[in-house]
């Protein structure tokens, strides 16, 4: 054997050695790195009443789009009770209870399941306020689902955020339909509200802690460390995909707040603000940001 061929075979018997050796390195910081703080729970727990309010929605509801005034009005009567339980839940703290069980996800469905009806309830009855020309009315409806997509999703894992930004965009998506249809009065009271609601919504960062949070208190084998290295690539993929949705709802949330805004000072004054800065801090508090640029949003006011 010649010396360049031992150099070859201990090149080619070195480099396994060292990718095991780094995957070994991987696994023990793995296991000795300390668990990520678990938030306490507040105490009573709105999210516990959302998620009976939600299970006690009529199953209908999802099809309420091309109902009647008259359905909806038997719809809503339905649904009275669920909702004025939502309404009191959403004036306290929630998080979302975490169960650390493999078998957690599957019962968690049906609980995330029951909060998108609750979401659809909510957009039933503000559908029913516009037929009978309340359009005030049906803009707390539509908060109403916004408050419940901000509040459902708070302390949860990734699959809790995913539903709840669904939620957001069913309120967002009517909502935009009412901003010419309202006084100036209540065009600046609803971009208060969204501007608020923005501000208390999970980051997420926070998003991703309790999800890391969650998985290495459930998933502890090694066998399971292992399997999250090979697919690591994979999983970035997925949840980048989830932040990329989380940003655009945030962003469509913040231009939505800035229509309503604007259109607040567009009747006030008689014109268009020339930028975003007149609409501070008579009708925004501040310009929002864009949420993954992090500077003010290319955005004209309406």
């Amino acid at each position: 054997m010649t010396g360049k061929t031992r150099i070859w075979l201990g090149l080619f018997l070195l480099v396994p050695a060292m990718v095991t050796v780094a995957v070994i390195g991987l696994l023990v910081f793995d296991i000795v790195r300390p668990l990520p703080s678990l938030q306490p729970l507040p105490n009573p727990n709105g999210y516990v009443d959302l998620a009976k309010a939600g299970a006690m929605v009529h199953d209908d509801t999802g099809n309420a789009t091309g109902m009647t005034p008259g359905e909806l009005r038997r719809l809503a009567a339905l649904n009275a009770w669920a909702l004025q339980a939502a309404r009191i839940a959403l004036q306290e703290g929630c998080a979302v209870p975490l169960e650390f069980s493999e078998a957690y996800i599957s019962r968690h469905l049906s609980e995330l399941g029951d909060c998108k009806k609750l979401a659809q309830a909510f957009a039933a009855e503000g559908r029913l306020a516009e037929e009978e020309h309340r359009p005030g009315d049906s803009v707390k409806s539509y908060l109403d689902v916004m408050r419940l997509g901000n509040q459902s999703a708070r302390g949860g894992i990734v699959i809790d955020q995913l539903v709840g930004t669904a939620i957001e965009a069913i309120g967002t998506a009517h909502l935009q339909k009412l901003v010419d249809r309202l006084d100036a009065k209540t065009c600046r009271e609803t971009a208060a509200t969204l501007e608020l609601l923005d501000t208390q919504k999970q980051s997420w960062a926070d998003v991703l802690r309790q999800e890391e949070a969650w998985s290495r208190r459930t998933y502890t084998g090694p066998s399971y460390r292992i399997h999250r290295l090979l697919l690591a690539k994979s999983a970035a993929n997925a949840l980048q995909k989830a932040e990329g949705r989380f940003n655009e709802q945030e962003k469509k949330t913040r231009l939505l707040l800035i229509d309503f805004a604007s259109r607040a000072y567009e009747l006030d004054k008689g014109h268009r603000p020339a930028s975003l800065a007149d609409l501070v801090p008579d009708y925004l508090k501040a310009v929002p940001q864009d949420p993954v640029a992090a500077t003010n949003p290319v955005h004209s006011p309406r």
